[in-house]
């Protein structure tokens, strides 16, 4: 007797929900949902029972419990950097999905992209570490990481509230409903707000998500999946501090930079991200063997803030309006299988960069800007890439897998101001016009790359694998690269970097809760895009240098001592190192620490059912503060938090926490930069309680 796709897509859960007691189920890879052991990349996964434990409030307590991935919150509250097999920085590194679909368009890289994910409301996070697999092009170069936010609707229907408070003003409230639309049909919706006065002055913040579902079985070879995500942050932005003093006194000021508050005269700094898609996933499978998913998807983006590191204060805004279009097609045979299909996305920007006051700048280049239009110009995007993924068994324990992705990018940019003119500023010195800004002339750029990938995989049981793994991968250079540019480098060209990554690695599952993951790998980049500092003007530029190297170990590994007690660490080395660049040399790079760990101790008392405690050691060593190594290095720090929940009944969970339980004061983050040294100020001892109820 047939049964329908949504009987079937329930009957696949519950087995992979079997399964994921040996190991964790990834889509990541290659788009169809498979056990991470048997996938040869290094992909760490977070699901949704930890998630809850966690009671995620900043996307670093979504991520950076998984081995060789770091994430620090900026200033900026919802701000965040992102160091995986990388240091910390704001460069298109990532690919940043939610539900296996981009969460903004190549070129268009904003570093705080996890902001525009439903994160505060994820089920489930992957990563895969590395160069992407023929799935995917630009940016997915250190690593791609998948927010999911919606699981299929429920049989029965429900409603579920949570609600959480905590101090310095934090509260958050969410509401979810889900369950059958019809015989052949289900949906799943919530929506969340939080608000946060934040601990230091002038990071007080807002933010709002949505996420929507509908499945439907239309026959038995044809079913719909609708998703809907949209976010909203409104978040003010603090400073960082020049004197460690405020660290170390656990100071609440925004900053102590005299310039700060002279911007706060002119502006209430804040950052502001707006987010919305809709996206459309057709299953076809009247094809004998054949898997045939089409996803055609909409997407709005917005990113606003003023630009506090420049003297002037200039207000951005950039708006993208994109069409995508997912095609994957998976064709299973008796050797093995073959994943095959292309991308492709059209994308409208627009982008004003403006001095919205007058002002005059102080210090040794002191000038006076005079109110009006910095930038302003709008950007058409396109973008198409064909690929397939190959799969074959070599026996029925040894599997050999290539890839290719050839991908086509293409700016079309239109300038609305003068071509080739500049804005000026006064020097107050001596009264001077002087260049700052340039505004090129309508032109295209377009850029194309060959990605090829293979890999060697040996299971000798079914519960294991060792594998070897080559990938190649690129990013383009940002529309903000290309078209916003300085006075004097006009004529400076940039060329997309291009990454190889090696990898061995081996994987082991024992039983629940009892495995370990290992990960060595060895990556290059070249022509890698850095900012540069004129030694005779003192302005930063960005130009293609000479290549880097990226080289280190991940360690996830878990092990249940009895029922009632377990533990999991994730550990990373890695050495990151320029090679032979035109002015760093062979020097190790800033903000980069050599060693990352996490290590949480899980108590489920077979006395008290229903209650799970975990406590959680943070490490992150020192690292150096500049490429030049001259202002030396900061210490890292470490942190202890502890976490709990506990379930009532089948209705009423209750939860508990309390981060960096030791209240140390340390820093996030911490560079030499502009001429002076940031340090981003970690959170105190914050205590949350919260409660969730389901009927």
């Amino acid at each position: 007797m047939k049964r329908t796709l949504l009987l079937i897509s329930a009957a696949a859960a519950a087995l992979m929900a079997e399964e994921a007691t040996l190991a964790p189920v990834s889509v990541v890879a290659t788009g169809v949902e498979e056990s991470v052991v048997k996938q040869p990349e290094a992909i760490a996964v977070k699901e949704k029972e930890e998630i809850e434990l966690d009671q995620v409030v900043y996307q670093k307590e979504l991520f950076n419990s998984l081995p060789g991935v770091r994430v620090e919150q900026t200033g900026s509250v919802f701000g965040h950097m992102t160091a995986i097999r990388m240091p910390i920085n704001t460069g298109p590194y990532y690919l940043f999905m939610q539900d296996g679909i981009p969460v903004q368009s190549s070129g268009f890289f904003n570093h705080n992209g996890l902001a525009y994910t439903t994160f505060g409301s994820a089920t489930s996070v992957e990563v895969l570490k590395g160069a992407g697999t023929a799935l995917y092009g630009s940016d997915a170069v250190a690593a791609v990481v998948d927010v999911h936010s919606t699981p299929a609707p429920s049989e029965s229907q429900t409603f579920t509230f949570k609600g959480r408070g905590g101090m310095f003003g934090y509260g958050s409230g969410s509401l979810e409903a889900s369950g059958p639309a019809g015989e052949e049909s289900g949906y799943r919706a919530n929506v969340s707000y939080l608000h946060s006065d934040g601990w230091r002055d002038h990071t007080q913040a807002d933010r709002f998500e949505a996420n929507g579902r509908y499945d439907i079985a239309l026959d038995d070879v044809n079913a719909l999946k609708f998703v809907f995500n949209a976010s909203k942050t409104e978040a003010q932005q603090a400073d960082s501090f020049n004197d460690y003093d405020n660290i170390e006194n656990r100071s609440k000021a925004a900053s102590d930079d005299p310039g700060y508050f002279k911007a706060l005269e002119y502006v209430d700094v804040k950052r502001k991200f707006d987010y919305a898609r809709l996206s459309l996933e057709w299953s076809h499978f009247s094809f004998e063997n054949l898997d045939i998913v089409t996803t055609p998807y909409l997407r709005y983006n917005r990113n606003r803030y003023t630009a506090t590191w420049q003297m002037n204060l200039p207000s951005n805004d950039n708006k993208l309006a994109t069409v995508g279009l997912l095609q994957r097609n998976t064709y299973h045979a008796s050797w093995g299988r073959v994943i095959f299909g292309f991308d492709t996305e059209y994308t409208q920007s627009s982008l004003t960069y403006d001095q919205d006051f007058d002002i005059t700048t102080s210090g040794w280049k002191s000038y006076e800007y005079k109110t009006g239009a910095i930038y302003d110009y709008d950007v058409d995007y396109f973008a198409i890439a064909p690929y397939a993924h190959l799969e074959y068994d070599l026996t029925d324990r040894i599997v050999l897998a290539g890839g290719m992705r050839y991908d086509y990018n293409k700016f079309d940019y239109t300038n609305n101001l003068d071509d080739d003119s500049y804005y000026y500023a006064t020097k107050v010195k001596d009264g001077f016009l002087v260049p700052i800004y340039y505004r090129p002339a309508d032109r295209s750029d377009s850029y194309n790359h060959l990605s090829p990938k293979l890999s060697l995989s040996y299971s000798p049981t079914p519960d294991m694998n060792l594998y070897a793994r080559y990938a190649n991968g690129f990013r383009i250079p940002q529309a903000s690269r290309l078209y916003s540019m300085n006075a004097g480098y006009e004529s400076v060209t940039l060329d997309p970097e291009t990454s190889d990554t090696y990898e061995i690695g081996l994987k082991k599952y024992f039983a629940k809760h009892t495995f370990v993951d290992l990960a060595a790998y060895y990556m290059t980049i070249d022509d890698t895009i850095i900012r540069y500092k004129d030694d005779t003007t003192g302005d930063y530029y960005y130009d293609n240098g000479g290549s880097s190297i990226h080289q280190g170990v991940e360690l996830g590994a878990g092990y249940a001592f009895n029922p009632s007690w377990r533990f999991k660490v994730a550990y990373a080395y890695g050495y990151h190192q320029y090679d032979d660049d035109p002015k760093y040399e062979d020097n190790e790079m800033a903000q980069a620490p050599n060693h990352t760990g996490n290590f949480r101790l899980f108590w489920t008392p077979w006395q008290f059912p229903g209650f799970e405690m975990m406590a959680e050691y943070v490490y992150v060593g020192s690292w150096w503060l500049d490429d030049d190594h001259e202002a030396g290095k900061y210490k890292g720090y470490q942190l202890g938090n502890l976490k709990a929940s506990y379930r009532y009944d089948e209705h009423l969970k209750l939860f508990a926490k309390i981060d960096n339980i030791t209240d140390n004061e340390y820093a996030v983050m911490a560079r030499y930069a502009y001429g002076r040294t940031d340090y981003t100020p970690g959170d105190p001892a914050l205590a949350h309680l919260g409660f969730e109820y389901t009927w």
